[in-house]
């Protein structure tokens, strides 16, 4: 009578909060959805802020590497500080370092090597261009030189540099060498207050396409990073063919309604409290805007923070669909939604009551050996998974043991199969006192056990499978004259070496068990051979199995 005064009152109330949820779900989708465009503005923010500042700390530290030096280095040590940098970057596309006379360093990353062009002012006029690949090694491997008129001190990114102190961000400006939009943080280098040279590197605005592509915007969204002008500086992939067509036609940065990108009501969100967006970003959408939730089209425009340094605007463009799926078909559903749950909390309820009992009962036999009282094989590698789950999120170590019985069909056939289920009982007993709640132990076949531990960090692997096994031959031992007769060999297999796939570490354990039972019964081995407590415990010394080296 009390459970079924329970299980009357628990759904009532299910059914009442079905209700409620109903009453209040049209309340809650226009803040949901203001929720999920503060939440992906932020988040677009918050990456490309990462692959800017990575960029930056690379101008930063070449920049001082070449203020220590005091002058403008060899171009052989140039190529070695640049290689590095950009070996430890990948965001950075080039370096790039120029002096006041107009001489220019620059190298980017070919395939597994480099490219540089050095460009040397000519007392003639003009300057000369020359144009040198190398190995991984940094070795040498052709060059091809000729005249051109190209004149650094006209470069924007040279202007803004010039002046710099520290990073500034150049405005978008199509590369000489690429043909492609580019965008660089420059710093100078000075002895005291002269210029030595100006640093700058190339933002890959590829690499922040893909970065935007990752943002979790759905459907057909898409993300866009803009200068403060409205120009564009990156695209995600399904818009880069247009940003290119866009270039190559006017050689110059296309803005965002020259690649059309969608009108819709506009939703700027401002970086901090009481902080103003950049020009061009107006129009600060109210908290209690009505068609937030309701609207066909938004563009969601998100400022940098001011503490980057940088005034790029990120530019959403967006259906509240793609935003947030589950909150736009909220309305839609709800009503169905609440009608159908009421109906299964009912039928649920009823079941339950019913079936609880017997689908207890059939889930424990399901997965427990019935003999031994340990996990059965499914059960092992259910649990099994878990726990090297478990390990792996931990940082720990996992360790696989498999114990065979040796001489166990003698018992069967001289005591019979009673004798030999008690055997396997006290294993099961012994077993099981020997492991911890997060371990797990099983019966995977007539007389083989698989034992999985999550190791902690001061944990010995030997010295676990050999005790294991020593207490688990000496529980058998204990029992009668019956466990006289039948020993155990064990293998095991660590996860750090193996790795932490169940199947393997399963293979690997049994692997070791087999070839140790070769070579002599009753010892606990690895994959290289026995352990040394069980080496040194015999009249004589055992060798490994073939090919392998018993462990120290």
């Amino acid at each position: 009578m009390v459970g079924a005064v329970l299980a009357v009152t628990v759904v009532l109330m299910l059914m009442a909060t079905s209700v409620l949820n109903a009453i209040v779900a049209d309340r809650t989708v226009v803040a949901a959805t203001e929720d999920m465009y503060e939440y992906v503005g932020d988040l677009m923010a918050e990456r490309v802020a990462g692959v800017a500042d990575s960029v930056a700390d690379v101008v930063v530290g070449t920049a001082n590497d070449i203020a220590r030096e005091g002058s403008m280095p060899e171009t052989g040590v140039l190529l070695n500080i640049m290689a590095d940098q950009l070996d430890d970057e990948p965001a950075v596309g080039s370096m790039f370092v120029a002096d006041p006379s107009g001489y220019v360093f620059l190298l980017a990353r070919l395939g597994d090597g480099y490219a540089s062009l050095r460009v040397d002012p000519l007392e003639e006029g003009g300057t000369y261009v020359v144009r040198t690949e190398y190995n991984a090694d940094r070795v040498p491997l052709g060059t091809e030189g000729a005249r051109d008129d190209y004149d650094v001190t006209t470069r924007s990114w040279y202007q803004t540099g010039l002046g710099a102190t520290d990073v500034e961000w150049s405005d978008p400006y199509v590369s000489v060498r690429t043909g492609e939009i580019a965008v660089s943080p420059v710093k100078s280098a000075r002895a005291g207050d002269e210029v030595i040279a100006v640093v700058g590197a190339d933002l890959d605005v590829d690499l922040v396409g893909d970065v935007l592509e990752d943002i979790p915007t759905g459907g057909d969204a898409r993300a866009f990073i803009l200068a403060s002008d409205g120009s564009i500086i990156a695209a995600p992939t399904g818009a880069r063919d247009d940003v290119r067509r866009a270039v190559d036609a006017r050689m110059t940065i296309p803005s965002a309604e020259d690649i059309g990108l969608a009108d819709g009501d506009l939703v700027t969100q401002q970086p901090s409290q009481g902080e103003t967006p950049p020009p061009g970003v107006d129009g600060v959408l109210p908290p209690d805007h009505e068609d937030a939730g309701t609207t066909d089209h938004v563009v969601v425009e998100r400022a940098m923070d001011p503490d980057t340094g940088i005034d790029w605007v990120l530019h959403l463009d967006a259906a509240p669909a793609d935003l947030a799926p589950s909150v736009a078909s909220m309305q839609r559903v709800t009503a169905w939604a609440t009608t159908v749950s009421i109906a299964l909390v009912v039928i649920a309820g009823i079941v339950a009551l019913r079936l609880w009992r017997p689908i207890t009962t059939m889930r424990q036999r399901s997965e427990i050996d019935a003999v031994t009282g340990l996990s059965n094989r499914y059960d092992f590698q259910r649990r099994g998974r878990m726990v090297l789950r478990s390990v792996r999120r931990a940082q720990e170590d996992a360790l696989m043991i498999a114990l065979d019985l040796d001489d166990f069909k003698h018992v069967n056939d001289e005591f019979g199969h009673d004798a030999g289920d008690h055997v396997l009982r006290v294993i099961g007993d012994s077993l099981r006192g020997a492991v911890r709640s997060q371990d797990v132990a099983a019966r995977v076949g007539g007389d083989e056990f698989m034992v999985l531990i999550a190791l902690a960090d001061d944990a010995a692997p030997v010295e676990v499978a050999r005790r294991l096994r020593d207490e688990v031959e000496a529980a058998i031992r204990r029992t009668s004259i019956v466990g006289a007769r039948v020993g155990v060999t064990a293998g095991f297999a660590i996860g750090s070496e193996v790795g932490f796939d169940l199947r393997h570490l399963h293979t690997a354990a049994d692997r070791a068990l087999v070839a140790g039972k070769r070579v002599r019964k009753g010892r606990t081995y690895t994959q290289d051979g026995p352990v040394a407590a069980d080496a040194a415990s015999g009249d004589t010394e055992v060798a490994a199995p073939a090919g392998s080296v018993p462990r120290d």
